[in-house]
């Protein structure tokens, strides 16, 4: 039901203007007594309205009355100023009737009179009140504002003493104070509904009101700015707002793991511990109609430092010299890249692609050399790999040989001692420049077949540790006999 809009200005004017367009108005006025003969007048029996009634701007009457030959015109009148004829009213019953607005507020005689064709008037008059001003009345809420769906009530205050009725176009009419409505906004979920009062006085008079009100049946809409899918141990910061509401948000809520952990939109930081796990962030608002919206990310909690798979050198290696390269392979399973720290020099972080490789300082003994791999969370491995730095050449020497510039024959017997810390790996026997034999076995023992060579024999041995160091004794000439 939609009503029409009206005011009490509008229709007081446009009543007497409409009114008189639509109808064809005469002056009273008896026919010629030599046209029609006929003395009997009209009789009125009922004016169609009742004393003390009031008379609004809307005002219809069905009067009754009947002559012996028919009326050929009908007036209504008001303390004898005729407001309204009628002459072409065949069929019609009910006549509406213009008020003059000078009557308003007053107790006016009213007159139903009835001509016949001969002239003959008959007439009736009724005591009545004219009332003129349409009804007022304020309702709450208001319109053209946000309301949440479901039933709503609306409150109609200020109402005129004199109104006797108020009809929503719902089809919900209330007669009396509490002048209270209920409206199910629920079809309207999400979308503009109208709804119109229209309010009616003792005399007839209505004002008519409407409202626009969008039902709201939605939650805010939430943003998330920045929340991460995999975060290390430390504390994080998590952004989200809720937007695209109709009305404000007038709650916000951080659920993590099924806790409630903060209140505040926009911006909050939460430290989501030391353990691996995967961690439901949960984020909820509320409009302040109680809609409720929220949203649920997954966060999976990095606290472990990259795995490392490979190390060069090998463990217990042993090395000499003052520098050696070393390398490692580091994988983050969640940061992707990661980065090595040696610490047995200052080159500083090196990315690992997956391999970080750098120069190691070395001293002399045993050592480790040690790694500290990172994520991008700040999770570290470190790593150790033992070694051992020998530089020093082992000790030779030999322990039965002819001696230097002795005169040899036949088979010539040579028997060494050799020692190192990390071991001995082998001594070599020399023959004029060329190594002709090998031992690894303590004692060392060769054996020189000197007829193989010539008159002038030099001879030499030489010892290797495990590091590589080598140590070599003095050149013996012999000559052989």
């Amino acid at each position: 039901m939609i009503f029409e809009e009206s005011s009490v200005s509008r229709l007081r004017a446009g009543t007497v203007a409409a009114l008189s367009s639509a109808l064809i108005l005469t002056s009273a006025g008896p026919a010629a007594a030599d046209e029609i003969s006929d003395e009997t007048k009209p009789v009125v029996t009922a004016t169609g309205v009742v004393n003390g009634q009031y008379l609004g701007q809307i005002f219809r009457v069905v009067p009754e009355y009947s002559d012996n030959v028919g009326a050929a015109q009908i007036d209504f009148l008001i303390n004898g100023e005729v407001q309204r004829s009628y002459k072409q009213f065949k069929g019609i019953r009910s006549f509406p009737v213009p008020l003059d607005p000078k009557f308003d507020g007053r107790e006016v005689d009213f007159t139903v009179r009835v001509l016949d064709a001969a002239g003959n008037a008959g007439e009736a008059v009724t005591r009545v009140n004219v009332d003129l001003v349409a009804p007022v009345a304020t309702f709450s809420p208001d319109g053209y504002g946000d309301r949440a769906k479901g039933i709503m009530t609306i409150t109609a205050t200020g109402v005129s003493k004199d109104a006797v009725t108020i009809t929503s176009s719902e089809g919900h009419r209330v007669t009396s104070a509490p002048w209270v409505f209920t409206w199910d906004t629920t079809p309207y979920a999400n979308d503009i509904a109208s709804i119109g009062f229209r309010v009616i006085d003792r005399a007839g008079n209505s004002t008519v009101y409407h409202q626009q009100h969008y039902i709201d049946d939605t939650g805010p809409k939430i943003e998330v700015r920045s929340l991460p899918s995999v975060t290390g141990t430390q504390a994080t910061y998590l952004y989200a707002y809720a937007v695209d509401d109709r009305t404000a948000t007038t709650r916000f809520e951080w659920w993590i793991d099924g806790v409630l952990r903060s209140t505040t939109q926009s911006s909050f930081q939460h430290n989501f511990g030391t353990k691996d796990r995967v961690s439901t962030v949960t984020i909820k608002a509320w409009d302040k109609w109680g809609n409720a919206s929220s949203t649920t990310r997954k966060v999976t909690v990095d606290a472990t430092g990259p795995a490392v798979s490979w190390i060069s050198p090998k463990s217990g290696a042993l090395l000499r010299g003052s520098t050696v390269t070393t390398a490692i392979r580091a994988v983050d399973a969640h940061a992707g890249t990661t980065k090595a720290l040696l610490h047995n020099n200052a080159s500083g972080y090196h990315t690992c692609k997956p391999i970080c490789s750098t120069k190691a300082l070395l001293s002399e003994g045993k050592q480790d050399l040690v790694w500290s791999v990172y994520d991008q969370f700040g999770n570290v491995t470190v790593v150790r790999r033992p070694v051992i730095v020998d530089n020093t050449k082992p000790s030779l020497k030999v322990t039965k040989a002819p001696k230097n510039k002795a005169k040899v024959k036949g088979t010539v017997k040579i028997t060494a001692a050799a020692s190192d810390r990390n071991g001995v790996a082998r001594v070599e026997l020399l023959v004029n420049g060329k190594v002709v034999a090998k031992d690894s076995k303590v004692a060392y023992r060769f054996s020189v077949n000197t007829r193989k060579y010539g008159k002038k024999i030099k001879v030499q041995l030489r010892a290797y540790d495990r590091a590589g160091n080598v140590r070599t004794t003095s050149t013996r000439t012999w000559y052989r006999r």
